[in-house]
């Protein structure tokens, strides 16, 4: 049998030998791929040379899955090979998922004066439900499920009659005797295919509804895992998001600028792989859960990220919420409770207007399991009522279903009266589980399935929208809160048809739009779309700035309504403010085509616009003649610099290290923001651009969107040289690669 190597579509690769198959690499769900190629999960993984994706936000090394599938279904350990450091990491983060937190202390999440009978003793049914050896009674430890394997000094392993060895170059070699059969890179690497059909049709949520992105389970290769979006008053708040969501939310045409918060339910990798991407993807969002999640949450990332406590939590703004009690979100009302898993684990009720949805998160409803639980003294009587009373009243209802003793039997729900099997959708369970004749249902999912549940506006509720815009116009984040009400004051509302004219070119710029909801597009000429806006995007302002006619058409593609002010209001808006000098500032430089300059740099290509507009208001243009210096060795470090044009010599004591052209971004990014001195000097050797940023500028950008500061910090490729100990010092095209 020959070796084939195949590379996996969700990143990693799979190898197949005479001696078995093994797997290098493992981004979340790649155990969907290999039960869709072979049938089965290898039982060998080898970790790549990172463990941690900046660019996706997820582990490369997410063994979770492969480690139940082969424990549970096969009843044989994992094998996983590495450097003894990754799999110190990687052991530790499997224990987290698997045993939960060593520590529990839960006195701090219920309220002072909580009856302390009423605060379970999570450790207790957590050893209860803690898994056996297959056909033993005997609880599984991680060494049960695991077999962390280093490589010897001679950077080999055997694998059956084979070897394994890890190369100099970083690179999986596996050997028969001496004979090499293969070679893999021991990086991974993601298919560019298209994994969402694209909706091309802009959502517009519901005042009080839910949203499914997926409601299979980890083991499903044909259905996404369980998440979904619960919406309050039109924003969204993904609960437990699949890998991936942030993909599916552009494909499904769900503006993601309307998502600014996130529920973590617990720390298994089908419910915690997307959290990360999420909090990566753009501004900072806010964080709920417990504080005992959230440390599990941030032990099981951190090694994986490389960051530190203080950088980690800083991605994110973290909202601890309190059991039992009211947690306000978007104006609805959020309660929260412990259920019944294998590890610290919460779900919760919704109350907005009159109307409510319950979410199980993953628990054991099995009424004679509780009884039991309570007579053998393990919980007591006020815990067992709560966890057999589930809340079956609400509106809609979402329980999950799977395999016991950690998941809801199914026979449970298909036993419940017809009155509640109407309000209730099941998730966390492939289709072909719905027992026949049984009156259950999943939740489907995707933007044209979801469940709206009817509720009379607030009377705040127009006002809370526009406020909503004005808090997501990224020109006004410096502007003080009591501005607000002058807002409200000044806005009146617009409303356009498809296909009808927002603003023609060459007319006066008189008006300022802000997008409540639909969609609009930038024109050329020849009719051609530039850009399209969306809600929360605004347009119109460079004209009004700059005194100017208007440059384009804008069209609405469908119903659109806008906030709109009028030129006079807007400078009156804005006074006092270093507004009109920003906005002033990107208008020149969309003048000079940043927005390619961006796409021609490896830094910034991946940069959402909403971040390209926020870089174009802190940038100034400079120009420097031939042998003009740019940066002086030694002296204090003012700014960071992206070349637009010419060339650049990088030199250190006189001698010349490296040259560079259009793209390379010249920075030195610490953990915590400081200017620093020069250790090079920048030469022109042509008449050469360059756009400056002021450092504290930049780094002011960096917190407002913590996944570019953590891409800058740890991008490692060709187009990167790395002069400085811990520091991406250029981020470009090279010209010459002679330094030393």
């Amino acid at each position: 049998m020959p070796i084939e190597v195949v590379q996996l579509p969700r990143g990693g690769t799979l190898v197949k030998t005479p001696e078995g198959s093994l797997q290098v690499g493992a981004a979340p769900e790649t155990i969907k791929d290999t039960l869709k190629l072979i049938g089965e999960v290898p039982a060998t993984f080898v970790l790549p040379n990172h463990l941690f994706s900046t660019e996706r936000g997820v582990s490369l090394a997410d063994i979770e899955f492969p480690a139940y599938y082969n424990f549970f279904l096969k009843g044989r350990r994992l094998r996983v090979i590495g450097q003894p450091r990754q799999l110190d990491i990687i052991l530790k983060v499997l224990r987290e998922a698997v045993l939960g937190p060593e520590q529990i202390n839960l006195q701090k999440e219920f309220p002072l004066d909580a009856n302390r009978d009423l605060i379970p003793d999570l450790r207790a049914e957590m050893e209860f439900l803690r898994a056996t050896k297959p056909q033993s009674t005997h609880k599984m430890e991680l060494s049960d499920i695991v077999i962390g394997e280093p490589w010897k000094t001679n950077n080999r392993v055997p694998f059956g009659s084979m070897f394994l060895e890890r190369t100099n170059k970083g690179s999986l070699r596996i050997l028969q005797e001496e004979s090499v059969l293969a070679e893999v890179p021991l990086d991974v690497y993601f298919t560019d295919r298209q994994e969402f059909t694209e909706r091309k049709k802009p959502f517009e949520p519901p005042l009080f509804g839910i949203t499914v992105i997926g409601s299979g389970h980890g083991f499903d290769p044909k259905e996404m895992t369980s998440g979904f979006i619960v919406w309050v008053n039109r924003r969204g708040i993904l609960i437990d998001p699949p890998v991936d969501s942030t993909l599916w939310l552009k494909a499904m045409d769900i503006n993601t600028r309307l998502i600014d918060d996130c529920i973590l339910t617990h720390c298994h990798a089908d419910h915690d792989a997307g959290v990360l991407q999420k909090l990566l993807e753009e501004k900072k969002i806010n964080l709920y859960t417990t504080e005992m999640i959230m440390e599990s949450f941030v032990r099981k990332y951190l090694g994986l990220t490389g960051l530190s406590y203080k950088t980690f939590m800083e991605l994110f703004h973290f909202h601890p919420i309190t059991l039992h009690v009211s947690n306000r979100i978007h104006g609805a009302e959020f309660r929260f409770f412990y259920t019944l898993h294998s590890i610290p684990t919460i779900g919760f009720e919704v109350y907005f207007q009159g109307k409510s949805f319950a979410y199980s998160s993953d628990s054991l409803f099995d009424p004679p399991t509780i009884k039991n639980l309570h007579k053998l003294g393990i919980i007591n009587r006020y815990r067992m009522i709560e966890l057999i009373n589930f809340p079956w009243h609400h509106t809609v209802i979402f329980h999950e279903a799977g395999i016991p003793p950690i998941h809801t039997p199914i026979k449970n729900l298909a036993d419940l009266p017809n009155s509640v099997k109407e309000r209730l959708y099941l998730i966390h369970v492939s289709e072909k589980a719905l027992p026949p004749n049984s009156e259950l249902k999943k939740a489907m999912a995707g933007p044209d399935e979801t469940i709206i549940i009817p509720v009379t506006p607030p009377p705040s509720n127009e006002a809370l929208e526009y406020l909503n815009v004005l808090n997501h116009v990224d020109l006004f984040n410096d502007l003080p809160i009591e501005k607000a009400r002058e807002f409200l004051t000044l806005v009146k509302i617009a409303r356009f048809k498809p296909g009808e004219v927002i603003i023609k070119k060459n007319t006066p710029g008189d008006r300022f739009f802000m997008i409540v909801n639909g969609r609009a597009n930038i024109l050329r000429g020849d009719g051609a779309i530039i850009k399209s806006y969306a809600n929360n995007d605004y347009f119109g302002e460079t004209a009004m700035i700059l005194n100017a006619p208007r440059n384009a058409d804008v069209i609405s593609e469908t119903d659109l309504t806008a906030l709109v002010m009028e030129k006079y209001d807007f400078l009156y808006f804005i006074r006092g403010s270093e507004i009109a000098q920003r906005m002033k500032i990107i208008a020149e430089n969309r003048e000079f085509d940043t927005w390619t300059l961006f796409n021609n740099s490896p830094a910034f290509r991946n940069l959402s616009a909403t971040q390209r507009t926020q870089l174009q208001g802190i940038m100034t243009r400079m120009e420097f003649i031939q042998g003009g210096i740019i940066a002086s060795e030694s002296s204090e470090r003012d700014c960071f610099y992206l070349q637009e044009s010419g060339q650049i010599v990088l030199s250190r004591k006189g001698k010349a290290l490296v040259s560079t052209e259009r793209g390379s971004f010249f920075a030195k990014i610490y953990a915590s923001p400081q200017r620093g001195v020069n250790r090079f000097t920048m030469l022109a050797r042509s008449q050469t651009v360059v756009y400056g940023v002021d450092i504290l500028d930049f780094y002011r950008f960096l917190a407002r969107n913590p996944g570019v500061f953590l891409i800058l910090r740890s991008t490692r490729t060709k187009n990167l040289i790395v002069l400085e100990k811990s520091a991406a010092i250029v981020s470009g095209p090279l010209k010459d690669n002679n330094f030393p």
